[in-house]
């Protein structure tokens, strides 16, 4: 376990801001998915931790938005948010796959334009690379 857990910390050390925002929302994702399938199956206690860990996740995410650089958008993320954490808060109090879907309908959205996102971030600044005639060799 601690090697696992050396790992992870240098992980997470090197990664670059948008590849460890992409792994909370893939990880957000992963455990509303969890979350629906334990209730689905009558699991309420693994249904209830994997919505607790996915509204802990999606309220980190909340409070990392910087209104000040983008107020519109961070408007509609905030309300994307919140909706979502709702939702999964009702899923645990009526232990409902239903509310887990819901929340994964509305975040699923955000997740692949985020990760679309990061990849014409990407591809741009290879571009100028290639452009130049690099090769990186």
């Amino acid at each position: 376990m601690r090697a696992f857990r050396t790992y992870t910390d240098a992980n997470v050390s090197t990664a670059s801001a948008p590849r460890i925002m992409m792994t909370l929302f893939e990880t957000a994702l992963r455990h509303m998915r969890a979350g629906k399938a334990a209730y689905a199956m009558g699991d309420y206690r693994n249904g209830g931790d994997a919505a607790e860990r996915a509204a802990s996740i999606v309220l980190g995410l909340q409070a990392t938005l910087k209104h000040a650089i983008a107020p519109s958008l961070c408007e509609q993320l905030d309300a994307v948010y919140s909706f979502v954490v709702a939702r999964l808060t009702l899923a645990i109090g009526a232990m409902s796959a239903q509310y887990m879907e819901e929340a994964e309908r509305v975040f699923l959205p955000i997740v692949e334009a985020f990760d679309q996102a990061v990849a014409s971030e990407a591809a741009a600044a290879a571009a100028p690379a290639t452009a130049a005639g690099g090769t990186g060799r």
